[in-house]
C-alpha cells in the first residue's frame, strides 16, 4: 500500500512544508510535558483511597482519573511522621495491604492498612501493633533461627548474624506459604534544630 505522506500532512497539520511541521512538531514537544500536574480535591482522593481498599490497582486508580500512578501515589502515600525513616509496604502481588511506619529510636509502628482482607493485612486485625508484633511479623515473614542449614543461609544472604529485619529486606519477606511481599523505603531523619545549640 503506497501511502501519499504529502497528502496525509496536508490532511492532519494544514501544510507539508517541512519548516512549519518542524515548527508545530517543537510546539508539541514543548507543550507535552509542560509541567501542568493533576490536582485532586479531598473528596477525589477520599474516593481513591476507599478504590484501593477495595482492590483496585494503582494503575487502574490512575487510568480511571486520567493521570499516571506516580500522581496518585503522591496523593495517598504522604511521607511518614517526624522520626520514622523506614516504610514497608506489605504486598499481595502488585497491590499494597498494610503501610507499616517505623521509628527505631522510640520503637514504634503505625500502620495504614489498605485492604479489608484480615489474611492479607500484616497485623491481622490489630490496627495499633507494639513494638513487640511488629518485631514478631518480621519473625514470621523470615525463616525460623532454629533452621538446620541457618550458617549456609545466613552466608548466601550475606549476613553475619540470625536479624529478621536484615534478612527479609534481603528476602523481600518471600515465603513459601504465600504470595505477600515486603517493599522498603528508607526516609532520612529530620534534624530538629536546638535552641541551646
Amino acid at each position: 500500500m503506497n501511502v501519499d505522506y504529502k497528502a496525509l500532512c496536508v490532511d492532519l497539520f494544514g501544510t507539508d512544508d517541512v519548516s512549519e511541521l518542524r515548527k508545530i512538531a517543537k510546539k508539541i514537544d514543548y507543550n507535552r510535558n509542560a509541567g501542568r500536574k493533576h490536582k485532586f480535591t479531598q473528596a477525589q482522593v477520599n474516593e481513591i483511597e476507599k478504590l484501593l481498599e477495595q482492590g483496585v490497582t494503582m494503575e487502574s486508580v490512575a487510568k480511571l482519573y486520567g493521570t499516571s500512578r506516580q500522581i496518585v501515589d503522591k496523593y495517598v502515600n504522604h511521607p511518614p511522621q517526624k522520626g520514622y525513616t523506614l516504610r514497608m509496604m506489605y504486598m499481595n502481588g502488585q497491590k499494597t495491604c498494610t503501610i507499616i511506619d517505623v521509628d527505631f529510636t522510640n520503637e514504634r509502628v503505625l500502620i495504614k492498612n489498605r485492604t479489608d482482607d484480615m489474611l492479607h493485612r500484616a497485623f491481622g486485625v490489630i490496627e495499633n501493633p507494639t513494638w513487640e508484633q511488629f518485631r514478631e511479623f518480621l519473625a514470621d515473614r523470615c525463616f525460623p533461627k532454629t533452621r538446620g542449614n541457618l550458617k549456609s543461609l545466613l552466608k548466601e544472604l550475606d549476613i553475619d548474624s540470625y536479624d529478621p529485619l536484615q534478612i527479609v529486606e534481603k528476602t523481600k519477606g518471600r515465603t513459601a506459604d504465600d504470595n505477600l511481599w515486603i517493599k522498603f523505603k528508607y526516609y532520612h531523619q529530620r534534624r530538629v534544630e536546638n535552641a541551646d545549640d
